[in-house]
């Protein structure tokens, strides 16, 4: 509050805004008045007001002294200022002081409404975000757990092969499984069943050359 002040467009519709001196020095009177009770040489200057001088206001305005005098002759006249002369220095009050500084309660909680508005729009946006990111996080946790590798039980390889009747030993195929910690070469086991159909083709295969050694050896005896 104490480094900035507030002028309402209005002020474009002020009846000196175009007289540039007059202009000039109630910005000034604005920007040079205290924000909050003060004091200066045992004279209280309250909020609104500012001790000053013409020769003080020329320097500040690089204006002459008719201009300075003139432009504060304009600013009595319709009522924004007073001024109140002591010996060496002269007391200005801007008269609508709080009226141009002071935050009008309507004003004050139209923006605070808005603040919360805006904070539950904000939170309202934040909520789908995180839902978001939790499906979207135990999506992938499902993705993972479903890729996740599960050792069989022999029951489980039994009802396997009694479904595709290849005549395995459930027993057989877990233990040597087991044996390797479920790799297969150097690589983790990801399909069992997949696995399982490969023992088939070997047995198969191991089957037929078996088959093919006994028919040599039949007609080798024959």
């Amino acid at each position: 509050m104490s480094n900035y002040i507030k002028i309402s467009r209005k002020l474009l519709e002020w009846g000196w805004y175009k007289d540039e001196h007059t202009k000039s020095l109630f910005l000034h009177c604005l920007l040079r008045a205290n924000w909050k009770d003060g004091e200066f040489k045992r004279v209280v200057i309250k909020r609104g007001q500012f001790a000053t001088s013409i020769p003080k206001l020329q320097v500040e305005l690089e204006l002459t002294s008719n201009e300075v005098r003139t432009a504060i002759k304009h600013l009595k006249s319709t009522g924004e200022i007073t001024v109140r002369t002591y010996n060496k220095f002269s007391v200005f009050t801007v008269v609508k002081y709080n009226d141009y500084q002071c935050e009008p309660q309507a004003e004050s909680q139209t923006d605070n409404s808005q603040a919360t508005d805006k904070s539950q729009s904000i939170n309202s946006l934040l909520t789908p975000i995180e839902e978001g990111k939790k499906k979207k996080k135990e999506k992938k946790e499902d993705k993972s757990n479903s890729g996740r590798f599960t050792p069989p039980s022999v029951g489980d390889v039994e009802s396997y092969c009694l479904e595709r009747g290849n005549g395995i030993d459930p027993a057989v195929f877990v233990d040597f499984y087991s044996s390797k910690g479920w790799m297969i070469g150097k690589n983790k086991m990801k399909d069992w069943k997949a696995a399982m159909r490969t023992w088939e083709r070997k047995g198969q295969t191991r089957q037929e050359v078996t088959a093919k050694h006994d028919r040599i050896s039949e007609v080798d005896n024959w």
